[in-house]
C-alpha cells in the first residue's frame, strides 16, 4: 500500500486520520470526517482496489466509510465503494484536482503540440525550461494573454512533460476557481492543513486563470502563503492570467510584488503565417489536407484568436463530412461566411475603451480606475454599456476586463444607459475646452459608427 501510493502520501491521508480494516468481503477504510473521505475515494481508490486484490483476490469491495470517531463501529452513508471493476461512487463537495505525477492521467495539451511562432515563441521557451529542470530554470513562470491563445494548452503542457521527463516528480494542476472553492470549503469545514498540504507538498504547482483571485482579499493571502512554502523548498510554480500581474487589481500587494518578480512572457495573438500553420497541424490531426487557397482564405479572415481559427476549422470539416466533396475555396468562402463577417469587426475592450475616453477628454486608466468625477463616470458607463453590446463577454467578464469592477457595477451602468436611451435624454460633460451636451442616443449612434469604420 506505502509503495503504492507513497510514504509522504500516505502519512498526510492515512497515517493519522484512517483506519483500514480487511475482512473477508474486502477492505474498509473509515475516516472521521467527509473532507479526508471524499479526498481519498476520489484520489486513491484505484490503488487501494490494486492493494486489496492483492490480498484478497479479485471480486472484493473497497468501502471509505465516515465514521463518529475513529474507535466508533457505527458508520454514517459511505463516501465511496468499489469493486474490482465497479466505478468510484459519487463524492460530495468540491472535487480535488491533484493526482500524483506517477499515476496522473494525462491532460489534454502536450508542448509536442504547440505550434510556435513569433507570438508565443518566448512563452514556450520558458515553459519547456521549467518542465525540464524545475526549479532551477524559473521558479516562477506567468503566462499571461487574452482568451484561446493558447495559455490552457501551454500549462496542461508543461504537466504532460513533468510526467515523461521526471516520473518521479509529483505535480498539481488546478484551476483559480477550484483553488478558490476548495480553500473556503477547507476554512469552512475545519481541514485548513489538509488543504495546504495537497497544494504545498508538490514539485510544482500549476494554477490556470490565477486573475480568479482578484477582489478575493482571504484566497490571495492564502495563496501567498502557498508561494512561500512552495519557493522557500526551491520547487516551481507556473501561473496563467488574462491580464499582466500589474493589471490583476491584486487586494494583496506582496502577492502583486511576488508575481511580477518571477518571469513574466506574453501571449499575443498570433500572426498570419502562425495562424496558417495551427491551421494545417489541425487539420491533419483530423485526417483532412486543406489547399494552399483555403489555408490562407481561413488564416488571413479569422485572425483574433486560435479558439476561432479552430472553431472556423470544425465548421468546415464538419460540413464537408455531412454532404460529402472535398474542401474547396468556394465551399470555404460560403461555410465561413457568417463566420468572417461576425469576426473581422468585432470590437475588442481596449478599442472601445479608448475610443470613448478620447470622445470624453479622459484617459483609458480614469475609465478603469475607480474615480468618480461625473465626465469619468459618463465616460465609463458609456464604455461599459458598448462592450456589452458589441463583445460576446458577460457581465463578470467585461467587470473583470475593465479594472476589475464588480458585475453589478457593469450591469447598473448598462442599465442606466438603456434607461437614458429609451427617455431620449440629454448628457452633459466637460473637457479642457468647456462645457458639452448632447443627446444620448445620438451620441452612442456616432461612437458606433467611429467603431465599426475604424
Amino acid at each position: 500500500m506505502v509503495d503504492r501510493i507513497g510514504a509522504a502520501r500516505y502519512r498526510t491521508w492515512f497515517g493519522d486520520v484512517a483506519q483500514l480494516r480487511l475482512h473477508d468481503r474486502g477492505l474498509d477504510v473509515r475516516v472521521s470526517n467527509r473532507f479526508v473521505g471524499n479526498w481519498i475515494a476520489s484520489n486513491y481508490m484505484d490503488d487501494l482496489v490494486a492493494s486489496a486484490r492483492d490480498v484478497l483476490g479479485e471480486g472484493n469491495n473497497v468501502e471509505v466509510r465516515i465514521v463518529q470517531s475513529q474507535s466508533s463501529d457505527q458508520a454514517h452513508r459511505p463516501a465511496g465503494t468499489r469493486t474490482a471493476s465497479a466505478s468510484v461512487a459519487a463524492a460530495a463537495g468540491p472535487r480535488p484536482a491533484r493526482r500524483p505525477a506517477g499515476g496522473q492521467r494525462s491532460l489534454r495539451g502536450r508542448l509536442e503540440d504547440f505550434v510556435v511562432g513569433p507570438s508565443n515563441q518566448l512563452a514556450y521557451a520558458a515553459a519547456d525550461q521549467i518542465a525540464t529542470r524545475p526549479g532551477e530554470a524559473y521558479k516562477l513562470l506567468v503566462v499571461h494573454g487574452g482568451c484561446g491563445l493558447g495559455k490552457t494548452h501551454l500549462l496542461q503542457g508543461v504537466c504532460n512533460a513533468l510526467s515523461a521527463r521526471h516520473p518521479t516528480l509529483e505535480w498539481r494542476y488546478i484551476s483559480g476557481e477550484q483553488f478558490t472553492n476548495e480553500y473556503i470549503y477547507a476554512v469552512k469545514s475545519g481541514h485548513i492543513d489538509l488543504f495546504r498540504a495537497r497544494s504545498r507538498n508538490v514539485d510544482v504547482l500549476v494554477i490556470d486563470d490565477i486573475h480568479f483571485l482578484a477582489n478575493k482579499r482571504a484566497t490571495q493571502e492564502e495563496f501567498l502563503h502557498t508561494f512561500n512554502a512552495i519557493d522557500s523548498c526551491g520547487k516551481a510554480i507556473v501561473l496563467s492570467s488574462d491580464r499582466h500581474p500589474r493589471s490583476m487589481g491584486l487586494s494583496s500587494e506582496p502577492l502583486a510584488d511576488r508575481l511580477i518578480s518571477g518571469m513574466v512572457v506574453e501571449i499575443e495573438p498570433p500572426g498570419f503565417a502562425l495562424r496558417r500553420e495551427i491551421l494545417r497541424r489541425r487539420a491533419a490531426k483530423m485526417s483532412q489536407t486543406l489547399p494552399d487557397n483555403v489555408l490562407d482564405y481561413v488564416a488571413a479572415h479569422v485572425a483574433r484568436n486560435v479558439r476561432e481559427l479552430e472553431g472556423a476549422l470544425y465548421k468546415l470539416v464538419a460540413l464537408v463530412s455531412l454532404n460529402g466533396g472535398s474542401i474547396s475555396l468556394g465551399l470555404a468562402q460560403e461555410a465561413l461566411r457568417d463566420h468572417v463577417v461576425r469576426t473581422q469587426r468585432t470590437p475588442d475592450v481596449g478599442g472601445i475603451v479608448e475610443l470613448v475616453a478620447a470622445r470624453f477628454g479622459v484617459t483609458p486608466e480614469q475609465i478603469r480606475g475607480k474615480g468618480r468625477d461625473r465626465t469619468v463616470a459618463l465616460a465609463r458607463a458609456i464604455a461599459l454599456f458598448m462592450i456589452r453590446r458589441h463583445t460576446p463577454l458577460s457581465y463578470p467578464e467585461i467587470g473583470r476586463a475593465v479594472g476589475n469592477k464588480n458585475h453589478s457595477t457593469v450591469l447598473m451602468a448598462t442599465q442606466r444607459v438603456e434607461r437614458l436611451v429609451s427617455e431620449d435624454a440629454t448628457v452633459t460633460w466637460k473637457t479642457r475646452d468647456g462645457r458639452h451636451e448632447a443627446v444620448l442616443r445620438g451620441l452612442l449612434e456616432q461612437l458606433e459608427r467611429e467603431l465599426t469604420s475604424s
